[in-house]
């Protein structure tokens, strides 16, 4: 008998020291209100008394009473012609909850145990102080792969799980309502237990929080440096006008940074519009340093830019570069949109044959196998598949038009085949399609254009090389998190340069019909390129010091490019002079204040050396000399103050290796070698930043498609512009880059998948082996019925948090 009692000791005792709360540590005081609960729950003695006067049941071993405090319920239960039986039990209340059902229990020792109570402590006690300190005590270990998964100790924190949530419906883009759906609550209920799931109205709550926070925080940042802005407007599906801010700059560790600030709605797309919200944007922000506003060609953004211009000039203290005489910058990406789209102009039915022809293939399983059949029968060695393309947008076009060449021979070859169906496709009347994109009856009765010709593959095949040119182009100066604006002079001379190879020399010319539509289409791209570029002239001098600020280029490259162009000597060397005034302005206005200072001390002392001297001819004393020696002196402090723009242009030019071509880091080496040229240093600081292209901006617009799509159009323009905005401050430098729609390589994936998912599954037709040991599953029906228990604990734990 003292055995068994004895192993029950100990076994009670393992049994509390596995618990979470430590049976040593000390319990916070009773609060005076749970005590005076605690009094009036009690009951006067009886004599009746059915609790046991045992000592050793008195005794209390378990940790969890601590946290309770003992009291005696009576139960008077009334006899007809008896005396009233009156019963006494013993009853526990927990010293954090208030009066009330919640946190009572029974407690005889020999009838009831203490695990309801150990459930209410570790679990479902609301008020119970000590529940952050348990969540902190629990760690595990964890990894990110993202951070190169170094595992580490991470303990369970409800607010930083909240703050997690709030971050993946921003920058997964996902709808405020998925925290209360199913699949959502399942998974927390599995993964993270402990977690207690928010409703929509909380998670809303959380993330205006976060927003608020985040925004005080980048104004604060935002104050120390000079910034360059781009924007554009749109209109949603919502039929309300917005306009993006996005701007960019450069930190002390010479990282570049892109940050969306507003996303806001606008009346009307005028230029008046568009310079009084871009000001009232700028006064939300306390932003006063603007070095350029990159915007499209659109005449109403020139308007606007000279109202913010005027407005920043006429604050009480300025702080614009050389009265923002330069802040207007053209968007690159558009000029060569609009070049392009003049050009396809002339090939338009040489593209839609072969978009047709496309569309045939892709419009069904059946016809895509057939293609394929023919591929292999051509034993064509490219594996890629054909594309759509989205008509209004080029690059697309270019990628469609790139995939088909390659296998044009597998287009043919459907076309000889009787029983393929394709040259009856192209006698089929052309569809037409109404304002929303929906298919209706055609009118004209007109057949598709197609199947292409020969001699439409020739000229495709031209206008390819062309446009990759153009293509190139595009993802360069598209890139948002890194320095454009130092190539961007080379990216204007290589699309001049394409466009001069279409012109056909007399000589050399045939007089074929695909000549004459090249020369016409080239003719027509060098228009659009003379109206925004002309010769060279029009570009905004900060291109050309992008360009100086090169340490592998500086000024001998721009004279050498200007020279093989073919401008008169006299040109060049006015150009070259002029690039150079500008270097120097903006030296002087990077220069501090106190080196300008020194400077103007020195050209007093120079002149008052220079009047001694003068009055001193007559006579060759010891003063004469001093004094001659301290005009020598003074111009040549002087010389080493005015001339660091010298300095730096003399100094041998960097020559890195040929792999590296424009991705040479050109801010690291300003980084590392800008000590030498203090205030170059601050001039390229502002300079790099600067934005050649708005598709950064119109990005946002794709994501604020997203966002307010057909299913989401309740949403206010306050939450649309926090949602925006945030998601870009979460990203912070994780900036995408251009994202076509059609990607041959994402339809190989898929296939792929669907390809090695089918050979698995019919490798693995055979049932699997049944799991043995104590928690082995035996049988599906056991897989069955625990789906079904997780189902009903979710939807027990939905009713809850309903």
């Amino acid at each position: 008998m003292f055995k068994n009692s004895k192993k029950r000791s100990q076994g009670q005792k393992e049994a509390d020291s596995s618990l979470v709360v430590s049976s040593t540590g000390t319990s916070p005081p009773i609060p005076e209100r749970a005590e005076e609960d605690v009094s009036q729950a009690g009951a006067p003695s009886s004599s009746s008394d059915k609790v046991s006067n045992n000592p050793r049941a008195d005794r209390k071993r378990s940790w969890v009473w601590e946290h309770f405090k003992e009291y005696k319920d009576v139960k008077v239960t009334k006899v007809k012609g008896q005396e009233d039986i009156v019963e006494e039990f013993r009853r526990a209340k927990c010293i954090y909850c208030p009066k009330g059902p919640v946190g009572d229990y029974a407690c005889d020792s020999y009838k009831n145990g203490t695990q309801g109570m150990i459930r209410h402590i570790n679990k479902s006690c609301k008020y119970y102080p000590g529940r952050r300190a348990i969540y902190k005590n629990q760690k595990v270990l964890a990894g990110d792969k993202s951070k190169g998964n170094s595992m580490k100790m991470v303990a369970f924190n409800p607010d930083e799980v909240m703050k997690a949530c709030v971050e993946m419906v921003v920058v997964d883009e996902l709808p405020f309502s998925f925290v209360e759906k199913q699949g959502f609550r399942h998974f927390c209920h599995v993964a993270v237990p402990m977690f207690k799931v928010p409703c929509r109205k909380t998670l809303v709550k959380h993330f205006l929080t976060l927003y608020d926070k985040m925004k005080k925080k980048l104004k604060t940042d935002l104050a120390h440096y000079r910034v360059c802005l781009t924007t554009d407007t749109w209109t949603s599906v919502q039929n309300f006008n917005y306009m993006v801010l996005t701007s960019y700059f450069i930190d002390d560790k010479w990282e570049m940074h892109k940050r969306i600030i507003n996303f806001c709605t606008i009346s009307n797309h005028s230029g008046n519009s568009i310079g009084l919200l871009i000001e009232s944007c700028l006064l939300q922000w306390g932003i006063s340093k603007v070095l350029t506003i990159t915007v499209d060609n659109a005449a109403a953004n020139k308007c606007a830019i000279e109202f913010v211009r005027s407005k920043l000039n006429k604050r009480e203290k300025p702080q614009s570069i050389l009265e923002g005489q330069y802040m207007h910058v053209w968007c690159t990406a558009h000029i060569c949109n609009l070049i392009v789209g003049s050009g396809l102009k002339r090939l338009n039915r040489a593209v839609l044959a072969i978009r047709n022809a496309v569309k045939y293939v892709m419009s069904s399983p059946a016809r895509l196998d057939s293609f394929k059949a023919c591929v292999e029968l051509e034993q064509i060695p490219c594996r890629g598949l054909v594309i759509m393309d989205v008509p209004t947008r080029w690059n697309s076009t270019f990628l469609m038009l790139e995939a088909a060449l390659k296998i044009k021979a597998a287009f043919a070859r459907m076309e000889e085949q009787p029983d393929s169906g394709f040259s009856a496709y192209f006698k089929e009347p052309e569809e037409e399609y109404d304002e929303e994109g929906n298919l209706v009856p055609s009118k004209s009765k007109r057949p598709r254009v197609g199947p292409p010709s020969e001699e439409e593959w020739d000229k495709v095949e031209v206008f390819v090389q062309f446009l990759r040119v153009f293509y190139e182009v595009t993802l360069r100066v598209s890139a948002s998190n890194r320095p454009t604006i130092h190539t961007t002079f080379h990216d204007v001379l290589s699309i001049e340069s394409e466009i001069s190879k279409l012109f056909i020399e007399l000589k050399i010319a045939t007089g074929t019909d695909t000549e004459k539509v090249l020369s016409d289409m080239a003719a027509n791209m060098r228009s659009k390129f003379i109206k925004y570029y002309g010769g060279f002239w029009d570009l905004n001098p900060l291109v050309f010091m992008g360009l100086i600020l090169d340490p592998r280029f500086k000024v001998r490259h721009v004279t050498h490019l200007l020279t093989n162009e073919g401008f008169e000597l006299e040109d060049v060397q006015t150009k070259t002079r002029e690039l150079r005034d500008v270097l120097m302005s903006l030296y002087e206005e990077h220069a501090p204040k106190e080196a300008t200072a020194k400077k103007r001390g020195q050209t007093e002392v120079e002149s008052s050396s220079s009047q001694s001297t003068v009055t001193s001819t007559g006579s060759r004393g010891r003063q004469s000399y001093i004094n001659d020696w301290r005009k020598v002196v003074s111009e040549l402090d002087e010389a080493v103050v005015s001339h660091e723009v010298d300095k730096y242009l003399l100094d041998p030019l960097e020559f890195p290796n040929e792999k590296e071509g424009f991705e040479f880091p050109i801010l690291l080496w300003w980084k590392i070698n800008g000590p030498k040229y203090p205030i170059l240093q601050a001039i390229a600081k502002d300079v790099l930043a600067v934005q050649v292209s708005t598709v950064a901006s119109e990005s946002a617009f794709s994501t604020g498609g997203r966002v307010i799509d057909n299913f989401r159009s309740s949403l206010t323009p306050k939450s649309v512009e926090a949602l925006i905005c945030l998601q870009s401050w979460l990203r912070g430098n994780y900036i995408s880059c251009i994202e076509d729609a059609p990607c041959i390589k994402d339809y190989e994936f898929y296939e792929k998948c669907e390809k090695d998912h089918v050979t698995s599954a019919s490798s693995t037709s055979c049932p699997p082996p049944k799991a043995k040991g104590k928690n082995g599953i035996g049988t599906d029906d056991e897989v069955v019925q625990l789906s079904e228990d997780d189902s009903e604990e979710m939807v027990s734990d939905d009713s809850e948090n309903s």
